[in-house]
């Protein structure tokens, strides 16, 4: 059987009160959540990493990035997940959607 420490009652409501319960969330809760949206992102958003790298300065390192972006949004097309993304945007989009 669990035992709580007993508390002095409190008259006021303060930051105390109104954090209790509420974790403080880790720095490794973000990473994981950043990974799966970046991940989300190249998977179903490839056209858009493109469009990144062709914005990029005209350096090598750049024009590199540019083509191994251009592979993958190729590898995107060709599984389903690039289409899928824009018939998914085109449904949303209000200017172009028939709902």
């Amino acid at each position: 059987m669990e035992t709580r420490p007993s508390h002095p009652p409190r008259t006021e409501l303060g930051t105390e009160e109104l954090e209790a319960g509420m974790r403080p969330s880790r720095a490794r809760d973000v990473v994981t959540i950043s990974l799966i949206a970046v991940t989300m992102l190249a998977l179903f958003n490839s056209a858009a990493l493109v469009s990144w790298t062709q914005q990029l300065p005209s350096t090598a390192t750049n024009a590199w990035l540019a083509e191994r972006a251009g592979a993958w949004h190729t590898l995107m097309q060709r599984l389903g997940t690039a289409q899928l993304f824009a018939r998914v945007k085109e449904r949303l989009d209000p200017e172009t959607s028939r709902w």
